[in-house]
Protein backbone atom coordinates (compact mmCIF):
# COMPACT_ATOMS: atom_id res chain seq x y z
CA UNK A 1 0.00 0.00 0.00
CA UNK A 2 1.03 3.70 -0.70
CA UNK A 3 0.53 5.64 2.34
CA UNK A 4 1.31 8.90 0.32
CA UNK A 5 0.61 10.60 -2.78
CA UNK A 6 0.15 13.92 -4.32
CA UNK A 7 -3.24 15.68 -6.38
CA UNK A 8 -0.71 18.13 -7.96
CA UNK A 9 1.15 15.08 -10.06
CA UNK A 10 -0.94 12.05 -10.16
CA UNK A 11 -3.66 11.45 -12.89
CA UNK A 12 -6.64 11.62 -12.53
CA UNK A 13 -10.83 10.94 -14.68
CA UNK A 14 -12.49 13.41 -17.08
CA UNK A 15 -15.95 12.73 -16.40
CA UNK A 16 -17.53 15.78 -17.83
CA UNK A 17 -15.76 19.19 -20.19
CA UNK A 18 -14.10 20.97 -18.24
CA UNK A 19 -13.40 18.76 -15.04
CA UNK A 20 -10.55 16.85 -13.66
CA UNK A 21 -10.70 14.09 -11.06
CA UNK A 22 -8.28 12.91 -8.93
CA UNK A 23 -8.95 10.11 -6.13
CA UNK A 24 -7.57 8.85 -2.78
CA UNK A 25 -9.53 6.30 -1.09
CA UNK A 26 -9.35 3.69 1.42
CA UNK A 27 -12.44 0.87 1.30
CA UNK A 28 -15.20 3.11 3.01
CA UNK A 29 -13.91 6.84 2.04
CA UNK A 30 -12.85 8.91 -0.56
CA UNK A 31 -11.38 11.96 -1.26
CA UNK A 32 -11.41 13.89 -4.70
CA UNK A 33 -9.65 16.69 -5.73
CA UNK A 34 -11.85 18.47 -8.16
CA UNK A 35 -10.40 20.64 -11.21
CA UNK A 36 -12.70 22.85 -13.08
CA UNK A 37 -11.82 25.10 -16.07
CA UNK A 38 -13.72 28.80 -15.77
CA UNK A 39 -17.08 28.22 -17.75
CA UNK A 40 -17.50 24.68 -16.65
CA UNK A 41 -21.22 23.43 -16.33
CA UNK A 42 -21.74 20.45 -13.32
CA UNK A 43 -25.80 19.40 -14.66
CA UNK A 44 -28.51 18.89 -12.30
CA UNK A 45 -27.80 14.98 -11.12
CA UNK A 46 -28.27 12.87 -7.72
CA UNK A 47 -26.65 9.64 -6.80
CA UNK A 48 -26.70 7.44 -3.63
CA UNK A 49 -23.03 8.88 -2.41
CA UNK A 50 -23.04 11.56 0.58
CA UNK A 51 -20.46 14.55 -0.67
CA UNK A 52 -19.07 17.45 1.33
CA UNK A 53 -17.12 19.77 -1.22
CA UNK A 54 -15.03 22.23 0.09
CA UNK A 55 -13.48 24.85 -2.41
CA UNK A 56 -10.13 25.54 -1.85
CA UNK A 57 -9.64 28.19 -4.58
CA UNK A 58 -11.58 29.89 -7.48
CA UNK A 59 -15.53 30.25 -7.38
CA UNK A 60 -18.43 28.63 -8.18
CA UNK A 61 -22.41 28.91 -8.06
CA UNK A 62 -23.38 25.37 -6.54
CA UNK A 63 -27.26 24.73 -6.17
CA UNK A 64 -28.23 21.55 -3.89
CA UNK A 65 -31.68 20.57 -3.06
CA UNK A 66 -33.01 24.17 -4.80
CA UNK A 67 -31.03 26.31 -2.70
CA UNK A 68 -28.08 28.64 -4.78
CA UNK A 69 -25.17 29.87 -3.38
CA UNK A 70 -22.17 31.60 -4.44
CA UNK A 71 -19.30 29.01 -3.15
CA UNK A 72 -15.89 30.79 -2.84
CA UNK A 73 -12.08 30.13 -0.69
CA UNK A 74 -13.20 28.12 2.21
CA UNK A 75 -17.16 27.31 1.90
CA UNK A 76 -18.10 24.06 2.11
CA UNK A 77 -21.70 22.57 1.26
CA UNK A 78 -22.67 18.90 2.26
CA UNK A 79 -24.87 16.64 -0.20
CA UNK A 80 -27.11 14.02 1.62
CA UNK A 81 -27.70 11.01 -0.75
CA UNK A 82 -29.86 11.38 -3.32
CA UNK A 83 -30.44 15.34 -3.35
CA UNK A 84 -30.50 16.72 -6.73
CA UNK A 85 -27.53 19.21 -7.44
CA UNK A 86 -25.59 20.93 -9.65
CA UNK A 87 -23.57 24.24 -11.06
CA UNK A 88 -21.11 26.14 -13.37
CA UNK A 89 -17.75 27.60 -12.22
CA UNK A 90 -17.58 31.10 -12.33
CA UNK A 91 -14.70 33.00 -14.65
CA UNK A 92 -11.41 31.44 -13.12
CA UNK A 93 -10.11 27.99 -12.72
CA UNK A 94 -11.28 26.59 -9.72
CA UNK A 95 -10.51 23.33 -7.27
CA UNK A 96 -12.57 21.75 -4.90
CA UNK A 97 -12.21 19.14 -2.43
CA UNK A 98 -14.84 16.15 -2.29
CA UNK A 99 -15.62 13.53 0.57
CA UNK A 100 -17.65 10.72 -0.33
CA UNK A 101 -19.29 8.10 1.01
CA UNK A 102 -19.23 5.04 -0.18
CA UNK A 103 -15.83 5.35 -2.70
CA UNK A 104 -17.69 6.49 -5.97
CA UNK A 105 -16.17 3.60 -8.10
CA UNK A 106 -16.35 5.84 -11.49
CA UNK A 107 -13.94 8.26 -10.00
CA UNK A 108 -11.45 5.50 -9.69
CA UNK A 109 -8.23 6.49 -11.74
CA UNK A 110 -6.86 3.37 -13.71
CA UNK A 111 -3.34 3.80 -15.17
Amino acid sequence: MNYFDSFLTKGGVNPLKGFIIKEAHLDNVMVTWVEMQPGSVLPEHSHDHEQISLVVDGALELTVGGETKLMKKGDVAVVPSNVLHGGRVLDEFTVAIDAWNPVREDYLYKK
